[in-house]
């Protein structure tokens, strides 16, 4: 498959599949995760409210809103990561803008980080406003692990590298302020993590719709768990134990900025998995979120936006499962 002058893979020459997604309301949303919400934190609030301005702290993202032509996105997958990681999935977030002709886009999400700019491993946290006249805004970041001492290493990357590698999850809109969904939880008291405890409820409320939830969480009062990939693994990923010992293991502390989109529901595209959130800071800390650590304290803000329709990039031949390797 042919490659771009920047290395990243010729988006015309990849498969794209696009789902239109069932119209959901805020209401609907609203009726679906409040009680479910509220059986997992002590303190729950879920209204509609005018998006604040992201770009401001403690935000600071690439475009104000997140309304105007809705879409989740998924490129890749976690075949291209395991049982080695196929470096030649390597793909640039300015082609977005020709798959979805959204102009201007902004595109928030995770991912693998560009390999050849870090030449390792990497957390990705994309966080883009670009228009058609090249106009771009790139806030993205990686989080690496230096070898030498299991460090975290923070970078904020350069305005000319957009790309990533092996499979990101996306929420793409205009970047407009609009109404969002804004949930408020706090005293975590059960053992399900904020945005399990969101899919879950869809799941129950929505059944077999897919139903997408992407946007911004911010994450205050406590540490949270996150995990970070250290350089490639040299040795095949093939089961779960060797995934979670490749994995490095990280306690945070807050606050913390966490991007990605959550479904309810695969629409037949191979989405796994079903929820991504990577996390970053003015501090330094980020990674991928898992779940936090101080439960009696944490507190959870999310804005959030509905997509509108789901699109598939690159998706694999077959889904993944450790029983393929």
């Amino acid at each position: 498959m042919a490659a771009t002058v920047s290395g990243s893979l010729d988006i015309n020459e990849l498969p794209i599949s696009r789902r239109e997604l069932t119209k959901i309301s805020f209401e609907n949303i609203i009726e679906a995760i409040s009680p479910e919400l509220s059986k997992i934190f002590e303190l729950v609030s879920v209204e509609v409210i005018q998006c604040p301005n992201l770009t401001q702290p403690p935000f600071y993202l690439a475009a104000e809103g997140l309304s105007g032509n809705e879409t989740a996105m998924q490129f890749g997958g976690l075949p291209y990561v395991m049982p080695f990681g196929k470096k030649e999935k390597l793909y640039d977030m300015k082609d977005i803008m020709k798959i979805t002709g959204f102009d201007p886009l902004f595109v928030v999400g995770a991912g693998a980080g560009p390999w050849p700019y870090a030449n390792i491993c990497s957390e990705f946290i994309g966080n883009l406003r670009m228009t058609s006249n090249n106009s771009v805004n790139n806030r993205s970041h990686i989080y690496t692990i230096d070898p030498k001492n299991d460090q975290l290493v923070h970078e904020e990357l350069p305005q000319n590298e957009t790309r990533f590698s092996h499979m990101a999850h996306f929420f793409t809109s205009n970047g407009f302020r609009g109404e969002v969904l804004k949930i408020v939880c706090e005293k975590r008291i059960d053992s399900v993590d904020f945005v399990t405890s969101i899919r879950l409820a869809l799941k129950k409320y929505f059944g077999n719709e897919t139903v997408v939830l992407g946007g911004v969480i911010l994450i205050e009062n406590g540490k949270v768990k996150v995990h970070v990939c250290p350089d490639y693994s040299k040795t095949p990923l093939d089961s779960e134990k060797k995934l979670k010992d490749w994995l490095k293991i990280y306690d945070l502390p807050t606050p913390l900025v966490c991007l990605g989109y959550v479904a309810s529901h695969d629409a037949g595209l191979d989405m796994m998995p079903l929820q991504h959130f990577h996390v970053f800071s003015d501090h330094g800390s980020g990674g991928h979120y898992m779940n936090d650590v101080e439960p009696a304290t944490i507190k959870y803000t999310a804005y959030f936006n509905i997509a509108k329709n789901f699109i598939r990039v690159d998706q694999p031949e077959a889904p993944f499962s450790f029983e393929n390797f």
